[in-house]
């Protein structure tokens, strides 16, 4: 079976501020490019679909036409997981409408679906998190792991604990790490369809130790604690990843993440944005490939010295199709002109300026919403002198020469 697999998208995330939808409506229509040339069977979403639990409307109505037109009016099969940015409940809140377009959205963690028609399709058999599919004569089991919280790890683990424990007796090993109990929990989902000589799949979204994420993946943070091990997943056909916005391959695991589409913090732009393709024959034979996609507006970091030269970089940039960070090393403050000039420049997304005292630094950020923050960089600048903030009066005086200044 041909797989295509995709994660993080998060529709509707903003970039300082500033909105990203039109890269993110890109994305989909080269997505709907790609499935029509490469035609899979089965499209995994391994998570992070959203970027907040509550989208705007014109996210969610992009994720909605999206399912649509890749499903091929349920011809084409999707299985969706939501990641930690998801809302799980509003994700499956047009299931019976997802239903009827061969979409199957899991909402929880060992979740049992329905057997019967998906679209043009058929689920055959259903186990606690996992289904069969067959999808023109093609049959494969997928397993899905939803994001799981470590409370919500610990009850399903009690569960499997006490099923090992009816099967084997005491003497079953309680003391599990975070990674041994994912571990145990992809393993328990197999197990109804070991005999099945089917392809199997299991998609996740969750933090592979190792890993480098450059997104917002918060448990890499933590010192690995909720990280799994490489070594701790099960051996199946394809491990479909989502959560970290690298693309990368653990190929002895046939084990990948896909990465997010298309840039979201300035350390994404070290490597290429991709969606895989999983060519999924049984028995461990699996081929992965790479299609790259295209950078629809790159973010770049500049740094200067000097304010004149940062006026004459944000004009030579100003019809530029990048988002802009822009770093100003200087001696001096500067004046309110200056920064309405470097304002002109729609592209900027953040001006961090750092001051240069004789042998001390001193670094002041003007961007803040999509905004430039004038009278805050004033007080900052004010406590330079004598550690206090100014007064109400001498900020409206300010306030007061900067708008003389512009007119």
């Amino acid at each position: 079976m041909k797989v295509l697999h995709t994660s993080d998208w998060h529709l509707g995330k903003k970039l300082e501020g500033l909105k990203r939808i039109e890269e993110q409506e890109k994305f989909i229509d080269r997505l709907e490019s790609i499935v029509l040339e490469e035609n899979p069977k089965l499209i995994l979403i391994a998570g992070d679909i959203f970027d907040t639990p509550i989208p705007s409307s014109e996210a969610e109505k992009l994720f909605f036409d999206a399912i649509k037109k890749l499903s091929n009016h349920g011809e084409r099969g999707i299985v969706i997981i939501p990641g930690n940015h998801d809302s799980a409940e509003r994700l499956v809140a047009s299931k019976n409408l997802a239903k009827e377009f061969g979409v199957i959205i899991y909402e929880n963690v060992l979740e049992e679906k329905e057997i019967g028609t998906y679209g043009k399709f058929q689920v055959e058999k259903t186990t606690k998190g996992g289904v069969i599919l067959n999808i023109d004569g093609e049959r494969a089991f997928i397993y899905s792991l939803p994001y799981i919280s470590e409370a919500y790890l610990d009850e399903a683990y009690k569960n499997i604990l006490a099923e090992q424990i009816e099967e084997l007796g005491e003497g079953v090993e309680e003391s599990l790490t975070y990674s041994q109990k994912i571990g145990a929990l992809l393993k328990r989902g197999l197990l109804e369809v070991e005999c099945e000589n089917i392809p199997k799949i299991i998609m996740a979204h969750l933090f592979i130790m190792g890993s480098s994420g450059d997104g917002d993946e918060r448990e890499a943070e933590l010192g690995g604690s909720k990280g799994v091990d490489i070594n701790d997943l099960p051996e199946v056909d394809y491990i479909a990843l989502g959560h970290i916005h690298k693309p990368m391959k653990y190929l002895k695991k046939r084990a990948c993440y896909s990465g997010s589409p298309i840039e979201y913090r300035v350390t994404e732009n070290k490597y290429n944005k991709k969606v895989l393709i999983a060519e999924v024959n049984g028995g461990l034979d699996t081929e992965i490939r790479e299609i790259e996609l295209e950078n629809y507006k790159p973010i770049k970091r500049y740094e200067v010295e000097g304010v004149e030269e940062a006026i004459e970089l944000s004009k030579s940039l100003i019809q530029a199709n990048e988002w802009i960070y822009l770093k100003i090393i200087t001696d001096r403050w500067l004046a309110g002109s200056e920064l309405k000039e470097l304002r002109k420049n729609k592209n900027i997304v953040d001006i961090n300026v750092v001051y240069r005292n004789g042998n001390d630094l001193e670094e002041v950020t003007y961007f803040e919403n999509g905004e430039l923050d004038i009278k805050e960089s004033f007080k900052e600048y004010y406590k330079t002198f004598d550690g206090i903030e100014p007064s109400e009066e001498i900020v409206e005086l300010f306030m007061q020469l900067l708008e003389g200044e512009d007119e």
